[in-house]
C-alpha cells in the first residue's frame, strides 16, 4: 500500500494516469475517483484518488496474488509522474 499527495486535482491525476496505462476504468465513490488497473478479470492495482484542501491524497492498493501488469516500478514511475 502506498499513500501519497499530491498538490495536482483528482482530474489531472486521474487523465494522466489514464494516458500512461492502459487498461484503467475509472468510477466515481462518493468524492472519491476509484481506478482500477489491469484486465477486467485480473485488476492488478486499486487507486483511490481523494481530495484534500491543497489537491489530492492517493491511495495505491495491490491485491495478494495480483498479476504483475503493470509491472510494479513502471506503476510507481506513473504515480510519481502523475503526481507531481
Amino acid at each position: 500500500m502506498v499513500f501519497v499527495t499530491s498538490a495536482r486535482t483528482t482530474a489531472d491525476i486521474t487523465e494522466c494516469l489514464e494516458s500512461r496505462l492502459s487498461r484503467v476504468r475509472a468510477s466515481s465513490v462518493g468524492g472519491a475517483t476509484e481506478l482500477a488497473v489491469g484486465s477486467d478479470s485480473n485488476t492488478a492495482y486499486f487507486v483511490t484518488l481523494t481530495p484534500v484542501n491543497s489537491g489530492s491524497q492517493i491511495k495505491v492498493m495491490r491485491p495478494a496474488n495480483a498479476p504483475d501488469d503493470p509491472p510494479e516500478p513502471e506503476m510507481r514511475f506513473d504515480i510519481a509522474r502523475c503526481a507531481t
